[in-house]
């Protein structure tokens, strides 16, 4: 299907999608994602595409086939706000979701990323204090490279006693994103199924970013251009029970091989809508 229109009685809702505008030239410096101030990019994505976003309510996807999935799941934690602010709360989410991917992917090793990354909208000021990197990110993008991906693959197995990521049959990266707020959703998350990306629609942005504990640093993701032909998806009003994991790399090519998301204004949010939050986290798995 095509990001001209939907398909007959297809739900869903029409977004703009922020492509990267201006790749650069053969050989020349990539393109920078500035995420505490974005007018220090070097990336330009607007004017956005008006695309087709499908609700996928109710259809069956697989994280080998589109790269993602809404997965039911009730946590324990009693107040995600406070993700980032306990240590005690981050811990057991990250036993929570480490036990959740561990089951659905049936992995044999799950090591979470650090702990859970919230984010706000906008409108979210009191959230907003005192975080960094807390914004959604309102272009298509990827969370890696094929090499940045095969770099944190090798950070990661270095800490697995007797693991040679390079003996490994299968590897992978996920992000696991959840709202925190309840429905709707003024800035929910899209993601692009993976069959409509093609070779050449993605290329570098070194994303530069600042955390709490490492400080500033920079890393290489992929951001994507525009294509017709992209099909994006949405679960519309998700609720804090519910998580949408996704494939951020995978070194086997014959499944999904990255999931370009977005999170992007819905117009059919009521006005007056409290803004979004959420919590996402990523993973390294390896199959047996």
């Amino acid at each position: 299907m095509s990001g001209g229109g939907p398909a007959a009685s297809e739900a869903g809702t029409r977004g703009e999608i922020n492509y990267v505008r201006n790749p650069p030239g053969p050989g020349a410096v990539p393109l920078t994602y500035v995420t505490e101030d974005e007018r220090q990019s070097t990336m330009v994505t607007l004017p956005g595409e008006p695309m087709w976003i499908s609700d996928m309510r109710g259809a069956a996807t697989s994280l080998d086939r589109e790269g993602f999935e809404l997965i039911r799941h009730t946590s324990t934690v009693s107040d995600f706000h406070r993700i980032e602010e306990d240590a005690d709360i981050d811990q057991l989410y990250i036993g929570e979701m480490t036990a959740l991917l561990q089951q659905i992917t049936g992995a044999a090793i799950v090591i979470m990323q650090g702990g859970g990354k919230k984010r706000y909208g906008p409108k979210a000021t009191g959230r907003l204090a005192g975080l960094t990197n807390a914004f959604p990110a309102l272009y298509p993008h990827g969370d890696t490279t094929d090499s940045s991906a095969a770099t944190l693959a090798q950070a990661f197995a270095a800490h697995i006693p007797g693991f040679e990521l390079g003996k490994a049959r299968r590897w992978a990266h996920f992000n696991m994103w959840r709202p925190i707020t309840p429905p709707p959703q003024d800035y929910p998350l899209a993601v692009c199924d993976a069959r409509s990306i093609r070779p050449g629609d993605g290329i570098t942005v070194v994303a530069e970013t600042v955390t709490r504990t490492a400080g500033a640093f920079s890393f290489d993701t992929t951001g994507y251009l525009y294509n017709p032909n992209h099909r994006w998806c949405y679960f519309r009003d998700m609720t804090p029970d519910e998580v949408i994991v996704f494939k951020t790399h995978d070194s086997d090519p014959a499944r999904a091989h990255q999931v370009a998301h977005s999170a992007f204004l819905d117009p059919a949010c009521p006005p007056g809508t409290p803004t979004r939050g959420s919590v996402e986290m990523r993973a390294f798995v390896v199959f047996a």
